[in-house]
């Protein structure tokens, strides 16, 4: 699940942490992958179901894993 409000990022019941920085925050969900790109990205929270990003997000993609 992922819930944008403002300059806030709700990702829940992910699998893990890919790749962060502050311009890249990319996760793997159960059944794809996502990519945030932005400006300031930082993890303001997380635990193993939910994370929370704050920061000017741009850009949200995801890519389905294939088999």
């Amino acid at each position: 699940m992922l819930l944008i409000d403002k300059n806030q990022l709700f990702v829940k019941d992910y699998k893990e942490i890919l790749m962060m920085d502050q311009n890249l925050f990319k996760i793997q969900m159960d059944q794809y992958c996502l990519c945030v790109r932005g400006e300031k990205l930082e993890i303001y929270y997380y635990d193993q179901n939910e994370i929370r990003l704050n920061g000017h997000v741009k850009v949200i993609e995801y890519d389905e894993n294939r088999v």
